[in-house]
């Protein structure tokens, strides 16, 4: 190689790493601009979220399923049909895919059980922003065991100080607009009504958690079996 070519290489190289080096500037404000595009665009995103987000709220009391002959107020279990005041949707954003379980305090056991006996609403009908529903005819089936939890909150009542006086838990799970879901908890206090414990975004509703009990597979299993027989 000639001194000529040799120059000519030497600085060909020269440049090549000088271009380097002030590229990575350049790579490195890029990628910290499309950080921040991409920050902006999940900020953008939540605020459509929150500003179409529903929210259920119980409407009214537990009707004529709480007692208070005894003095004590509870929840009288194991009836057919029984009828409350329906939900209201006090948020922004239409509810879908609406479902909820009530499930009371532990047994009086040494120690305390958590209970076996629910009120389920199923398939309650979509609610538009500011829409109050109708009333609620309460059911009993689902295979949800009441110590299953929604967002760190048991489905019944807690036996511990925070929950003296309160004699059912009402949870609900719906679906906004853009398919995701939520859960709100409520506390029934027998002398002052509902006492909300929060509102959350959740990955399973009501009616999945019931769908992955072994009762309803073995259910569903069962039904599928019955209508291959009744076809052949």
């Amino acid at each position: 190689m000639d001194i000529g070519t040799f120059i000519a290489a030497a600085v060909t190289a020269a440049a090549t790493v000088a271009i380097a080096v002030f590229a990575i500037p350049t790579i490195q404000a890029y990628r910290k601009q499309v950080e921040i595009g991409q920050a902006q665009v999940s900020v953008g995103q939540k605020q459509q979220y929150n500003q179409l987000r529903p929210i259920l709220y119980p409407v009214g009391g537990l009707g004529d399923i709480v007692d208070i002959s005894s003095g004590i107020p509870h929840i009288k279990m194991g009836y057919q049909n029984k009828v409350i005041d329906g939900l209201h949707n006090i948020g922004v954003g239409p509810a879908f895919n609406i479902y909820g379980i009530i499930f009371g305090p532990p047994y009086k056991t040494n120690p305390p059980a958590p209970p076996h006996e629910r009120y389920v609403v199923w398939n309650y009908p979509a609610l538009a922003p500011g829409q109050q529903g109708e009333k609620i005819t309460l059911q009993q089936f689902t295979n949800i065991k009441s110590d299953t939890t929604i967002a760190g909150f048991p489905l019944y009542v807690p036996d511990d100080v925070d929950h003296i006086g309160i004699i059912a838990r009402f949870t609900l799970t719906y679906h906004d607009v853009f398919n995701r879901k939520h859960a709100s908890i409520y506390d029934y206090q027998g002398q002052y009504g509902w006492m909300c414990r929060g509102h959350f975004n959740i990955e399973s509703d009501i009616r999945e958690l019931d769908q992955q009990t072994q009762g309803t597979r073995q259910a569903h299993l069962a039904w599928m079996n019955a209508g291959k027989t009744a076809q052949s």
